[in-house]
Formats: structure tokens, C-alpha cells, sequence
């Protein structure tokens, strides 16, 4: 049995909660890896999610502060999972690559289209695998989801509609300050990119977007405060997050309104806000000709709501199910969800839902290495989420429509210029 050597460089929030995803792994009796060694600039940090890595998985990874040096060190190594800030994914990733090791990467794959296709680029020259961590689609109600869109059962698609507005209060979000920088990423890139990755999964490829953008809220006090679900996995890196900081200046976008064509005909509208003072919004529903689908909300649980014309109550999931009889999950994701092939909703807490999902998405990167194949999120998938993303802030930025490829290629890339510049894409 190959046992696969992993080196895990990033120990904040994602790194604590990947190595939460890899203890889920390793207690549904996955057993094809070894965590070997962990990488953070941060040691104590780094300290404190090897200790729980060794409690999860019975063996404590060797400990490095400096990512180059940890490649020239562990000289056993298959592969590195990254998952740090956008900024450093593509030269992590081209080091990894360079070193002859298979590369997973936390979404957004790069911090810009650019930086994307230089992974891209290095993986292929390097023959190894490369996989980009959207674990939204991977959620059982969203693969429904799919099935029922592909069946016909609200008939030809026509609109897909997602608005998520909020005023901008989210814990994460105040604490995690370059989060609100639009040369760190920016939140229309960091939390838009689940959108995109989703929207593209669901409705298939993009042709041509408009958008409106703003930035709204040009200040962000920080704060302290983490809700009690996230404090066991930020609350060991807040005091360096916001140290000595009371605020800090925004210069990405918080607000955007798009509409998009779909090469299929169907038009999609993808609004969102971080800057929406009162009540919060959150919309995400499918019409087609024969009905609408409202979808669950990735990593609630909750049920599809399917309505059909002529019929005010919605389709029960056991009928939907009836409806597309062929409907199974893939064999590990049934199992990491007890052996369920058919989902009709789950009643998980946030941590839960979050580990089962990490865990997949890692056992797809493991199985692509086994198997000598590509992963379900390779690079091109990832590349086109975080294209999508910038077509929305591309348009905003030149006030007109764009094509979808063009962002993608780079021909459109004005938005980006000062990102690519003021970036450490060379390294």
C-alpha cells in the first residue's frame, strides 16, 4: 500500500482546520498518508496544531518556520497541502512543483490570473498533480443539486440568481485584516470565489459579464472577538492578526452587482456586499422552465426546495429522489458521511460539515497521486473560479461588459496590473 508523505505549510484558522479534514481521514480508516512536517513562520503556531495533529493522527510532524529550507530538509516528501494567504499560493506552489512534489492549494487557487497560469505552467512541466481546495461542490446537497439540474426536472435552465449581502461584521473577516486589501486578495476574490467555482459547476461555462463595483466601507475596526464556532480554529493566531492594529484602511471592492450570459443562453446574477448596514441577505435559487430550485446553502444540511409550476408545495427530497433513481455519491464521500449514498439532509454542527468536506476534497488529492489521474478541482477548474471573480471586478473596474476569456487568457487584466506588480509573483 503506498503511503503518501505530506508536508502541510500554513498553521492559522485553514491550516488548524485542514488538519482537523486529515484527522476525519484518518478515523474513517483512510490510512494512505502521513503528515510528516509542518511549515509557519509563526513556530508557536506551528507548535500548537502539530500538538494536535499528533493527539488525531499518532505522530508529531517536524516543526519548520521557513518553507524553502523545509523542502530542502524533508527529502522523503510526495506532496505539500497550502494553505496560507492567496498572496504566497503560486510561489509556494512552483517551489512545491520544483521540488518534484504533488500540490494541493487552499482556494483561491492565485491571487490573480496571472499568478494561476504560472502554476498551471509548472505543474504540467513538472508532471505532477495539481488540486485546488472548493470544497463547496463538494457537499452531498450540492452534488443533488447537479443531478437535478441535469435531469430536466425544472426543465431548460434559464436563470441562476445568488445575493449575499451583510454588514460586514463577520469575525473572520474584521480579525483577518488583508482580507479587505485588494492587493492581498480582496473579499469579492476570497469569499466570491466559492460563488464562482459553484455558479460555473451548476450552469456550466461563462460567455460575457457585466458588473457594477464599490468600496463602501473604507475603514474596518478590528476586533478581538471570535464567535465561540470559529474560536477553536482562529483563536491561536488573533493576537498576531490584530496586534497593535485598531483598524485598517480598505482598498478592495465590499460590493458588487453582476449579470452574466452563460453559453448555454441562461443568465446569471451574482450580487454581493460586506458593507449592508440592516438586514442581511442571502438568496440562491435556479429558475428553469419548468420550475425553480432553491438551493440548501453549502454546508447547512438543509433540504432542496424544489417548486414546479402549477404546485405551491415544494417537492419532498424523497420524491426528487425517485426522480433520479441513478443518484449516488461517490464511494468516499458516502462513506465519510456514514455510509449514506442518497442525502436527504444532514444535522451537523459547522465543525462537523467543515471536516467531512476537508477530508474529501484531501482524499481526491491523495487518490489523483494514487491513481494517476487529475483531481475533480484541478488547476483549469481553479484557474476559471478565480477568473470569474476578477471578470466581476475586471468589468467594475473598466465600466463595461467583458468576455469571460479574454479575463481568463489575460488579455482583459487592468484590475490586476498593480496586483501582478506590487505581488511576489517571481519567486
Amino acid at each position: 500500500m503506498t503511503i503518501l508523505q505530506l508536508a502541510q505549510v500554513g498553521c492559522g484558522g485553514m491550516g488548524l482546520r485542514h488538519v482537523y479534514g486529515l484527522i476525519e481521514l484518518r478515523q474513517c480508516g483512510f490510512s494512505d498518508f502521513q503528515l510528516v512536517s509542518i511549515c509557519d513562520r509563526n513556530r508557536s503556531a506551528a507548535e500548537y496544531v502539530a500538538k494536535i495533529a499528533e493527539s488525531g493522527l499518532g505522530l508529531r510532524p517536524r516543526i519548520h518556520t521557513d518553507f524553502q529550507q523545509m523542502l530542502e530538509t524533508e527529502v522523503s516528501l510526495d506532496a505539500v497541502n497550502i494553505v496560507t494567504d492567496t498572496l504566497t499560493h503560486q510561489p509556494f506552489a512552483v517551489a512545491g512543483f520544483n521540488a518534484g512534489l504533488h500540490v494541493s492549494v487552499e482556494k483561491p487557487m492565485a491571487i490573480t490570473v496571472s499568478a494561476c497560469h504560472k502554476m498551471l505552467k509548472a505543474s504540467i512541466e513538472a508532471g505532477k498533480v495539481l488540486s485546488v481546495s472548493e470544497n463547496y461542490r463538494r457537499d452531498p446537497m450540492n452534488r443533488f443539486v447537479k443531478m437535478i439540474l441535469e435531469s430536466g426536472i425544472i426543465g431548460e435552465v434559464r436563470l441562476a440568481i445568488n445575493v449575499s449581502t451583510s454588514s460586514g461584521t463577520n469575525d473572520v473577516r474584521q480579525v483577518v485584516a488583508w482580507r479587505h486589501l485588494k492587493d492581498r486578495g480582496g473579499l469579492i476574490l476570497e469569499y466570491g470565489v466559492h460563488t464562482s467555482d459553484l455558479i460555473l459547476y451548476f450552469m456550466g461555462s461563462v460567455d460575457r459579464i457585466y458588473a457594477e463595483t464599490h468600496l463602501w466601507q473604507k475603514t474596518r475596526t478590528m476586533t478581538d472577538h471570535i464567535s465561540p464556532e470559529l474560536n477553536k480554529f482562529y483563536s491561536h493566531r488573533v493576537k498576531e492578526e490584530i496586534e497593535n492594529v485598531s483598524y485598517i484602511n480598505a482598498t478592495a471592492e465590499d460590493t458588487a452587482a453582476s449579470v452574466l450570459r452563460f453559453k448555454s443562453g441562461a443568465i446569471g446574477q451574482i450580487t454581493y456586499s460586506d458593507s449592508a448596514p440592516g438586514e442581511s441577505s442571502d438568496t440562491d435559487v435556479i429558475y428553469g422552465s419548468k420550475g425553480s430550485l432553491r438551493l440548501p446553502g453549502s454546508r447547512t444540511g438543509n433540504s432542496i426546495k424544489v417548486f414546479l409550476t402549477g404546485n405551491e408545495t415544494a417537492v419532498s427530497n424523497h420524491d426528487l429522489i425517485k426522480e433520479v433513481p441513478e443518484f449516488r455519491l461517490d464511494d468516499v464521500t458516502s462513506h465519510i458521511f456514514g455510509g449514506a449514498d442518497q442525502p436527504l439532509g444532514y444535522q451537523l454542527s459547522f465543525e462537523d460539515y467543515d471536516r467531512k468536506l476537508i477530508a474529501i476534497e484531501m482524499q481526491d488529492f491523495f487518490n489523483s497521486i494514487i491513481e494517476g489521474r487529475e483531481p475533480e478541482v484541478m488547476g483549469s477548474i481553479g484557474l476559471d473560479a478565480v477568473a470569474l471573480s476578477y471578470s466581476i471586478l475586471e468589468s467594475g473596474y473598466i465600466n463595461e461588459p467583458v468576455l469571460f476569456e479574454d479575463v481568463r487568457n489575460g488579455s482583459i487584466s487592468g484590475y490586476q496590473k498593480g496586483i501582478n506588480l506590487n505581488s511576489i509573483l517571481s519567486i
